[in-house]
């Protein structure tokens, strides 16, 4: 595909709307996003350990539907030395995968975890040092962090803390728009700020309006139907040249389709991008 002059980067889609019962819903997520023009897809680290063995198997049918594997996200708590040689091996493997499957970005963000330490900030800074430099130098795959609301990084200080803690050769931003917002960040200033160690994203919309979840204001929304300011995001990857992927993330499993269907045409006449 030919995209604009302006446009370096590609569009792609997120398979959670689709579950988490890999294989079937991975492959049910890529006819339907292949359906709607989406050129690649990311989904959980899950699916390079269920095709152990049988890489040409994946490959095939992704060219089937004629889609590039964009990402894959793993979740890994990295703060844990309990955990450390899993996070290691577990994500190097991904990292192998994703390299054989002609991807460039290995997601991972943690799971839930109250009150961090010192210690912890800097546990996570050096497995995520360590994890990075090995994912690059063995298979050329960069690592980018994922903040998460309700995760140790969620908040606009946690970001800038460990941003600081690790080394920006080997590893770097992967934001959610969404996210973001939800944290009390402000994706503009975060895409301003990281613009150049940003290797990877998520575009979601945020509906503070709306009640959330566990006593939180807020809720997640179609592209366009919250506050992130989307237009503005995009010009400054324009500015700044970004050639990775955008990939598009609808946290609800209902309508699957039709949620990426609404997406797609936001980002196509509101937005102005290729797909």
């Amino acid at each position: 595909m030919l995209l604009a002059p302006d446009q370096k980067f590609r569009v792609g889609y997120q398979l959670l709307s689709w579950g988490r019962y890999y294989p079937e819903n991975w492959w049910g997520g890529c006819r339907d996003l292949a359906a709607l023009g989406f050129p690649g897809v990311e989904g959980e680290s899950t699916i390079s350990h269920l095709y152990e063995g049988r890489w040409e198997e994946f490959r095939r049918r992704m060219q089937k539907f004629e889609l590039q594997l964009a990402a894959l996200y793993s979740t890994s708590d990295l703060q844990k030395k309990e955990e450390s040689y899993q996070n290691l091996t577990r994500n190097l493997q991904a990292a192998e995968f994703l390299q054989a499957m002609g991807g460039r970005v290995l997601v991972v963000g943690g799971s839930e975890t109250h009150n961090p330490t010192s210690d912890d900030f800097h546990r996570m800074a050096d497995t995520a040092n360590e994890l990075g430099r090995r994912a690059l130098e063995r298979y050329g795959i960069k690592v980018g962090f994922h903040p998460h609301l309700g995760n140790m990084i969620q908040y606009r200080e946690d970001i800038g803390r460990l941003m600081e803690l690790t080394d920006p050769r080997y590893f770097f931003l992967a934001p959610d728009t969404g996210h973001l917002v939800a944290g009390g960040s402000d994706p503009v200033e975060v895409f301003a700020t990281y613009g150049r160690r940003i290797v990877h994203m998520h575009f979601k919309d945020f509906d503070p309006t709306q009640p959330g979840g566990r006593g939180r204001r807020g809720r997640f929304a179609r592209l366009g139907r919250g506050t992130v300011d989307f237009p503005a995001l995009v010009s400054i990857l324009r500015e700044i040249d970004y050639d990775g992927w955008i990939v598009v993330e609808a946290d609800s499993r209902s309508a699957a389709r039709e949620t990426a269907l609404a997406n797609r045409r936001y980002l196509v006449n509101k937005l102005s991008l290729e797909i």
